[in-house]
């Protein structure tokens, strides 16, 4: 066996859709129902050592990435500076960037030696150690045509998040493989890792890397529910911000050590997930692509700005807020309730739910469900088959999520469904209005969170 193919990993990191408790879940004591779904975004690794280094790259790392879907390579250098508090220092070799790209690198290797500390055997001066990485998308990430790919918008999918963890967990598991010559099972989630620091690691190593490269914005469901599967979430007491992130000194590898152990022993062992025989994740789901696509981080600080405007003690705490979690914890228990199935209930909720957020739309002026989507998600969820349609998430124009009943004819359903979407069409391009509706097929995902591969 080749050296490419001895030392090859993959990762794979499925997309996502919080069904319910969406905002809610900014506040640490508030749940979300999140599922996971079966798009996926890989990264295909290898390394080599290729023996002693030239005197330009003697304790560093040479990573070489390569995006299918942006049809572009990444070079960076990655060097240590071992006499100025272990700083870090990261270069672009051929003058592109990718900020996120970046933050996986840099986040990783900060947790990573942090937990390890044998920075001296990565940055060898007398190795020269090059890692290899390809990150391939599917395309339902993104609203474009696979022969136009410059034409692309996020579907809010979750591209973000399986981005972060498949790239991140590869090379946590790739320095462990240089440095440890460490080999895991195959077909294994990362939930079902053994070694609860190891989850920890991996875990607190997307974290960082998202609170780098979203700027510590939102609950971080997404990375959590990508990484480990479906579940009840809710968010962690704690999380981790480093003011100087470019340096492996007493006081990061501090505030590192401390998250990692609270992750392991508080965190990670009381995530409520849902089973994957849960009879509702046998149901159908599909998504309706809006293809324009929306900036959760303006949304969210919006609505956080008038829920603290609104609030009496604490946030989400007012009257519409309160309605709102009172409908979200009745639909959480339907799913956790697992012995029966009620689809006229959770239809209703649905209807309920959505009324709520319509009126908080209205009043913190964001579009969590946009006015011109209503009728829309209103003829859709009229239909029998149908039990749950709704913007997900933070809401807006990203996509619409439809559950289904199980055992129906499909092609009927679709052909009801595409009824619908063209005369929304219709409507709105006689309204000379530029939005589009295209159904997407996706099915709720048969594996609980990231797969080593």
């Amino acid at each position: 066996m080749d050296e490419k193919h001895k030392n090859a990993i993959i990762i794979k990191s499925p997309g996502k859709s919080l069904l319910s408790g969406g905002y809610l879940i900014l506040d640490k004591s508030k749940r979300g129902l999140v599922i996971n779904i079966d798009t996926y975004i890989s990264c295909e690794s290898y390394y080599l050592i290729k023996g002693k280094s030239n005197e330009s790259e003697k304790n560093s790392l040479l990573f070489n990435i390569y995006s299918e879907y942006l049809n572009q390579n990444f070079n960076y250098i990655v060097s240590m500076d071992f006499n100025n508090d272990n700083e870090l220092k990261i270069f672009e070799k051929n003058d592109k960037d990718n900020k996120w790209i970046k933050n996986c690198i840099i986040s990783s290797l900060l947790i990573y030696l942090s937990k390890n500390n044998n920075f001296n055997d990565l940055f060898n001066s007398n190795n020269k150690i090059e890692i290899n990485i390809t990150i391939k998308s599917d395309y339902r990430f993104y609203s474009y045509s696979p022969d136009n790919i410059s034409q692309k918008v996020k579907t809010g999918l979750g591209s973000s998040s399986a981005f972060i963890n498949s790239l991140t967990s590869n090379l946590i598991l790739t320095y462990d493989k240089i440095l440890n010559k460490k080999i895991y099972p195959k077909n294994i989630v990362i939930k079902n890792l053994v070694d609860n620091n190891y989850k920890a690691i991996i875990l607190g190593s997307c974290l960082l890397s998202n609170n780098l490269s979203q700027n510590k914005i939102g609950s971080c469901f997404d990375i959590i529910s990508s990484l480990f599967g479906s579940q009840i979430f809710i968010q962690t007491q704690q999380n981790i911000f480093l003011n100087s992130p470019f340096y492996l000194n007493e006081e990061n590898k501090s505030k590192i050590n401390n998250f990692i152990e609270y992750l392991k022993s508080e965190y990670i062992p009381n995530i409520l997930f849902l089973n994957e025989n849960n009879k509702y994740l046998k149901n159908k789901i599909y998504f309706v692509s809006i293809e324009i696509g929306s900036d959760t981080r303006i949304f969210v600080k919006k609505v956080l700005e008038y829920a603290n405007n609104k609030k009496k003690d604490k946030l989400f705490d007012d009257d519409l807020f309160s309605q709102l979690n009172a409908l979200n914890e009745k639909i959480i228990n339907l799913f956790l309730n697992n012995s029966n199935i009620d689809n006229s209930l959770i239809k209703e909720l649905c209807i309920k739910y959505r009324i709520i957020l319509r009126k908080i739309s209205e009043e913190s002026k964001v579009d969590i469900e946009p006015g011109i989507l209503t009728p829309l998600l209103d003829n859709l969820i009229k239909l029998d088959d149908i039990i749950y349609a709704i913007c997900p998430g933070a809401g807006g124009y990203d996509s619409i999520i439809i559950m289904a009943k199980d055992k129906i004819n499909e092609s009927q359903l679709f052909k009801n469904i595409n009824d619908i979407i063209d005369d929304f069409n219709k409507k709105n391009n006689d309204n000379k209005l530029n939005i589009k509706a295209n159904i997407i097929d996706v099915n709720i995902s048969k594996i609980p969170g990231t797969i080593i591969l």
